[in-house]
């Protein structure tokens, strides 16, 4: 897997910032009334596409919420691009991020009784 650089870094924080932005000004709000947050945008080595992760306050919403930012991937990048400085705009690409949920279950893991067995056994 590729390292992502300095610069790709970012731009990605730059997108992030920007597009917390236009949806906390409500620029979407008629075509997105549910609530979410973008946790990462992740551009690809030549900036032409940008993956933008996003996580809804009620998770069973996720799916339906990244199909609606989706649909209107073009409108949001078309205004994304007046308000950001580059030569051109990545094409965006939402996706669930589910890094959170990946989380949790490793601490249910870390918290089971078969593994708190073993980490008092090599305690001792």
């Amino acid at each position: 897997m590729k390292k992502t650089s300095k610069r790709q870094y970012q731009v990605g924080e730059v997108l992030k910032r920007t597009l917390s932005n236009m949806f906390r000004e409500g620029l979407f709000d008629e075509k997105i009334s549910d609530l979410f947050s973008i946790t990462e945008v992740s551009p690809s080595p030549g900036y032409q596409t940008a993956w933008v992760f996003v996580s809804a306050m009620n998770p069973s919403k996720n799916e339906e919420i990244v199909k609606k930012l989706n649909e209107i991937s073009g409108e949001i990048r078309f205004m994304l691009a007046k308000k950001i400085d580059m030569r051109s705009t990545p094409a965006l690409i939402f996706k669930f991020d589910n890094s959170l949920d990946y989380a949790n279950r490793i601490e249910e893991i870390l918290n089971s009784p078969d593994v708190k067995k073993d980490l008092e056994k090599s305690d001792n």
